[in-house]
């Protein structure tokens, strides 16, 4: 038998639930919201950039800007 529940939370209240989780736990679940954040800012990009031709070292440095951020956010983890 399976059953579906549906929970309003706030963010406070998932907050207070990540808290509770297993360090291995919220590691992955760092990694999944990064990935997802990754993600996003990605599309973002390419709507900006769709008909922008952009040069190598333009690509290269919003390669290492965002190899940056992703190391500040793993390093502050």
């Amino acid at each position: 038998m399976e059953m579906t529940v549906q929970l309003d939370l706030d963010f406070s209240q998932v907050k207070k639930l990540v808290d509770r989780l297993p360090q291995k736990e919220k590691e992955t679940l760092a990694r999944h919201l990064d990935d997802q954040t990754l993600f996003e800012e990605l599309r973002r990009v390419q709507r900006e950039l769709k008909n922008t031709p952009l040069t190598a070292e333009e690509i290269t440095a919003e390669v290492k800007a965002v190899r940056k951020a992703r190391a500040a956010r793993a390093s502050s983890h």
